[in-house]
């Protein structure tokens, strides 16, 4: 075995807990049936109806899954973080999918290890934890994305932006850094939609402005916004 895949044995281990419950010999032939992909922020790495490489495991850093539609705007649908996997991969090793069907952008430096096809049909036999895993984190993260659309569908905007700079700032005792147009990505809406709700939250006194970064000054009137 080479240092890298040894490497790779190591990292999985330490990262999944699935790999906990599999024998060494198993991970290997997990890493084996595996490509590795290194990318640094901002990259993007499956795009609408591109190839599905296989299972995205994520080693670390985090990704942002988004949609586009057809005027320019997006959303986010939900971000996968260390040690979890991409529910969407697995719906396209698990079905007869052609091509992705949304945007995945590395939000941080990442390490994927896209598991194949091949190997995830045989895991259902021979490396029971492994499926269970993803199975698991599929159930969560739909979970998730039908929160996404609840929210869009039946919450004002300016609840959900709350929601969001409550969560971002820690209850309010961090500052938040991010763009207009980023927590427009974040809610589905319009960035001068932001603009407007942000200068609304300014003019009551809940925060302060300043190019990239917002600071909470009243958590407690944010917080009544979020309820």
């Amino acid at each position: 075995m080479g240092g890298k895949t040894k490497g790779i044995v190591e990292e999985l281990i330490e990262t999944f807990s699935f790999a906990q419950e599999l024998s060494y010999k198993q991970i290997e032939a997990l890493v084996e049936h595996s490509n590795i992909q290194e990318v640094p922020a901002g990259t993007i790495i499956a795009e609408k109806g591109s190839y599905c490489h296989g299972l995205a495991l994520l080693l670390s850093g985090e990704l942002r899954v988004a949609m586009n539609s057809e005027d320019g705007r997006e959303v986010t649908i939900y971000h996968i973080f260390k040690g979890r996997t991409c529910p969407l991969s697995a719906a396209c090793v698990l079905g007869d999918f052609k091509g992705n069907t949304v945007t995945v952008t590395a939000e941080t430096d990442v390490k994927v290890i896209w598991v194949s096809r091949r190997f995830f049909a045989r895991s259902f036999a021979e490396s029971e934890p492994f499926y269970r895993f993803v199975i698991n984190d599929i159930s969560n993260r739909l979970f998730e994305a039908t929160e996404v659309v609840d929210s869009i569908a039946f919450v004002p905007v300016r609840k959900r932006l709350a929601q969001l700079l409550f969560a971002s700032s820690n209850g309010g005792r961090s500052p938040v850094y991010m763009t207009h147009e980023g927590f427009a990505r974040e809610l589905g809406t319009a960035r001068e939609v932001i603009s407007r709700e942000l200068k609304g939250f300014e003019r009551l006194g809940i925060l302060t402005l300043s190019r990239g970064r917002l600071d909470i000054k009243d958590p407690k009137e944010l917080e009544k916004l979020v309820q």
